[in-house]
């Protein structure tokens, strides 16, 4: 399947993302020493995400004006989901989240205040 993911606040039940940029640049630092953040692009700004997962880095987007990440649908699947809910984690604890796919549109709800290894189950 060839397609995108995407993670943002649960507007219609209060979620919200206030953290900055350079907020996001050191959690995920913190996480991932090894990891860059570039942008913001011009028009969309958006900034890219460069983690690294075995001998390859995979890319995430975080669009800033929208407050959402997006991310290419590969295998394993769990990891882009580890790395964003990772950061939202320490960034919006609290917030309720939304993540949806591209490609079939279901909207799926996640609850941050489980803890990463709950949160991962379903895509295990």
């Amino acid at each position: 399947m060839s397609g995108k993911y995407l993670i943002m606040p649960d507007q219609e039940h209060g979620g919200s993302w206030d953290f900055t940029p350079e907020q996001l640049d050191h959690v995920l630092h913190s996480h991932w020493p090894h990891a860059r953040l570039a942008g913001p692009f011009p028009r969309l700004n958006v900034y890219t995400l460069s983690v690294p997962y075995r001998d390859e880095l995979r890319e995430f987007d975080y669009f800033d004006d929208r407050k959402f990440f997006s991310f290419a649908d590969q295998d394993p699947i769990d990891f882009p989901f580890r790395v964003v809910f990772t950061l939202l984690i320490d960034l919006a604890p609290k917030q309720p989240l939304m993540w949806s796919d591209d490609f079939g549109g279901d909207v799926q709800y996640a609850d941050l205040s489980l803890g990463i290894h709950q949160l991962l189950r379903r895509f295990q």
